[in-house]
């Protein structure tokens, strides 16, 4: 009896004990790998900067959204926005919304994934005439504002449409159906958003090995039959995903609803509406959560299709013949024409545009004006000159960020690598709409808690790089963030220290004096440059002008915060006092460009240092570096936490971090494509050779992806100009963004003026295409090969 009790015991603590093992080991596993990976600074740093970009600028903001559709302004608890969809007077409302939000996912997603496989099989496999001149036409829509074929659609088939009221002249009346409402928001949609899926499956198409289809041919099987069972079931995964990724961009998709959808309203508009015209960000943000779920479930089975596509049988290059498999006549013809008809139809669309541009009043006066474009020059010349230049600043920050987070994800192992694939990918899934209102929730005020969560993370890097020595680093990190506190608490005035955000952290230090803004500058500055004098002593060797070099670099850059405004101001008050319509704005335009590149968010600037700061001490003598460390991390420290760190709103840093978001697949996926095809042994024979990580990436490595790269750039910066879910929430006054102002013009009637903004638009990112395409043409020989799909 005791001998079975001892066995009861036995296995019933047998368990318990083997998972406590487990997740013991686990832990002990994990520890190892980051000694591992602390032992390679490039990786550590890659893997830290990643996370805290990811962190800051995709996870918060989105956590953000869904806490605050729980909570009421004043911080109460609350459900009544999700209690509405059972609540009787609002329930049959709520609900039709979002039937109709679905019913348009679905069927737009139906609609473009088939009119994209249209396309794609016609110009792969059916050897359409001008394939080029097909293709380029087929990128139109992706590479100008999202509503522009719902403002073409408006000018052609709208009440006053040139198409329905001069052609086929119909007069429209209570309850007879016209282009506003569900289906033509489905049209437009499907018009704007399946050159995206046709890019996915030409892909698909062009690495199908012809091989199979042929044997099956030579057994005597139909073209019919060898489509049916050969041909589209390799080409399924790639449709489902297709399916499920237009269904995601239909959800998140704002400008065609709120132009042309009538009667008819969708959660994205909801959203908006609540957020700009009942100025109710807990509602904006309930509703984006009901949005989200979703949008985030389609996401999530889009990712399980995509990673089925391993299963479809590819060759490194098609073989010949692939592309004029179709010889039959009916059939190429067949596909040939459809293809056709479609793009004289987005011709005739953006024709239209062109037209409208020009003509007086359109379906009232079409004689020809073109006061439009001199309108578009004098009021919205600001927002012309602002939206390029931040898509362009946007566009290499979104590209680093894709290539870093692409070379992490294919090249190296750690635990959390899929999180990070996962996580970088969100940005753009996630309707446009939630993540303006995530960044307002999450930036209107200093997001203390991610801060300090960088902070130590990046600091933890700093410390390593000072001193192999646990005990050595905490007290570093201790004394050099506790004497960085106390320097940025200089700078606050009595107020602020009982009342502001940092009071928590700092544990009320009122007995410090306080020091204004330039005072606090200049320390910082003078502290920056002994510590490069000083490097003249305590470094040795060739490292001795790279550290002194950057310090003083350092020194000057944050000196540069106070001194680009005796240079901005004068540039800026000289300008207003020019004549003519152009020149005031361009020259105030410039100054206030010049601002912005050199007083980037202090907390930003801290990061930054941090990382440079790493390496840095990591040259200085054993004896110094100690000292060097503490000095340099207390500087750090005090720019990380000075006044009211990363309260972005209203700044055009909110913006630029918004782009880069939501450009950020793009390069990523580009990235990872591109490196899914270079053999790792060229990285390893440079490693084997004595390179380290930092110099085989940027000799070997980055050269090989650089035609991906470019083509990332690209997309990226379409993207950016075309950009307006997200961005619509934040623009202000001072970074006027054109996709605001043109649907702002919509709003108020200026059909004609908001088409020559359009077309301004469109040949700014044409311009600028052919300007990469040009470059990477020379630069990397390249030509064809970079395509608008690269993302």
């Amino acid at each position: 009896m005791h001998a079975a009790h001892t066995h009861h015991f036995m296995s019933a603590s047998l368990p318990i004990s083997t998972s406590a093992r487990a997740t013991s080991a686990s832990l002990a596993r994990r520890m190892r790998e980051f000694r591992l990976i602390a032992r390679d600074p490039v990786l550590l740093v890659g893997v830290l900067v990643a996370s805290a970009f990811i962190l800051t600028f995709i996870v918060w903001p989105l956590w953000r959204v869904i806490v605050q559709g729980f909570f009421t302004p004043a911080g109460e608890f609350s459900l009544q926005y999700f209690a509405r969809y059972f609540e009787p007077s609002y329930a049959r409302a709520y609900w039709d919304i979002l039937g109709w939000t679905l019913e348009m996912g679905i069927l737009t997603a139906l609609g473009s994934t088939a009119l994209g496989f249209l396309f794609a099989y016609t110009v792969v496999r059916c050897d359409i005439p001008f394939k080029g001149l097909v293709h380029a036409l087929t990128l139109l829509p992706t590479i100008s504002p999202p509503f522009a074929i719902a403002l073409a659609a408006i000018l052609l088939f709208g009440r006053s449409g040139f198409v329905t009221r001069d052609l086929l002249g119909m007069r429209f009346g209570p309850g007879i159906n016209d282009i506003y409402g569900l289906d033509g928001i489905i049209f437009c949609q499907i018009i704007t958003y399946f050159a995206i899926t046709y890019l996915i499956l030409r892909g698909l198409l062009e690495r199908i090995d012809p091989s199979m289809e042929e044997a099956a041919l030579s057994l005597g099987a139909s073209k019919w039959h060898i489509f049916r069972t050969v041909t589209l079931p390799l080409m399924t995964p790639g449709i489902a995903a297709a399916f499920l990724l237009m269904f995601v961009e239909s959800l998140a998709d704002l400008g065609n609803p709120i132009l042309i959808g009538g009667n008819i309203t969708v959660l994205s508009t909801q959203i908006w509406i609540a957020v700009n015209g009942e100025h109710d960000l807990q509602k904006g943000a309930a509703l984006s959560l009901v949005l989200l779920i979703p949008t985030l479930t389609v996401f999530v089975l889009q990712r399980y299709w995509v990673s089925r596509r391993s299963y479809i049988a590819v060759t490194g290059k098609p073989t010949s013949g692939a592309a004029t498999f179709v010889k039959e006549p009916f059939v190429r013809w067949t596909f040939i024409t459809l293809t056709t008809l479609t793009l004289l139809l987005i011709i005739a669309l953006y024709a239209t545009i062109f037209i409208g541009s020009i003509t007086k009043l359109w379906g009232i006066n079409n004689s020809l004006d073109l006061s439009h474009y001199e309108a578009v020059f004098k009021r919205g010349l600001e927002a012309i000159l602002d939206t390029t230049f931040l898509a362009a600043l946007a566009t290499p920050l979104a590209g680093i960020a894709g290539v870093v987070i692409a070379f992490l994800v294919v090249r190296k192992t750690f635990s959390g690598k899929e999180a990070v694939d996962f996580m970088s990918n969100l940005g753009g899934a996630v309707p446009g709409t939630i993540l303006g209102i995530g960044y307002i929730l999450a930036f209107i005020r200093a997001p203390m808690f991610v801060v300090a969560i960088v902070y130590v993370a990046l600091a933890y890097f700093f410390v390593s790089a000072v001193t192999p020595k646990t005990n050595l680093r905490w007290l570093i990190f201790g004394i050099g963030s506790l004497i960085g506190i106390a320097l940025a608490w200089l700078s606050y005035d009595e107020k602020l220290r009982t009342t502001g955000a940092f009071n928590s952290l700092s544990g009320g230090l009122t007995w410090l004096p306080t020091l204004e803004p330039t005072q606090w500058l200049y320390l910082g500055v003078g502290i920056l440059l002994t510590l490069a004098l000083a490097s003249l002593v305590f470094v040795e060797g060739k490292a001795k002008q790279r550290v002194f070099l950057l310090l003083v670099f350092m020194a000057l850059y944050l000196l540069s915060r106070e001194l680009v405004l005796w240079v901005t101001e004068p540039i800026a008050v000289w300008g207003r006092k020019q004549g003519g319509d152009y020149l005031p704005a361009v020259i105030t335009t410039i100054a206030s460009w010049i601002a912005l590149v050199f007083q980037p968010p202090l907390a930003i600037l801290g990061f930054t240092y941090l990382v440079l700061g790493g390496f840095i001490v990591g040259m200085w003598r054993a004896r110094a570096r100690l000292g060097a460390g503490v000095i340099l991390l207390a500087v750090c420290c005090a720019l990380t936490f000075y006044g009211e760190p990363l309260a972005l709103v209203g700044s055009a840093y909110i913006v630029l971090a918004a782009y880069a978001v939501r450009s950020l697949p793009a390069t990523v996926r580009a990235s990872v494509a591109s490196l899914q095809q270079i053999d790792p042994a060229i990285e390893e024979a440079s490693t084997s050779l004595g390179g380290d990580a930092q110099h085989t990436f940027r000799r070997v490595t980055l050269p090989l992806i650089l035609p991906a790269f470019i083509a990332g750039l690209i997309f990226s910066f379409a993207r950016h100009m075309t950009s307006l879910s997200a961005i619509i929430f934040l623009t202000t006054p001072k970074w006027p963004i054109l996709t605001a102002l043109i649907l702002s013009e919509v709003e108020q009637g200026g059909l004609s003026l908001a088409a020559a903004y359009s077309i301004v638009l469109i040949v700014i990112v044409l311009a600028a295409i052919g300007l990469l395409y040009l470059w990477a043409g020379r630069a990397f020989r390249v030509g064809s090969e970079i395509t608008m799909g690269g993302g």
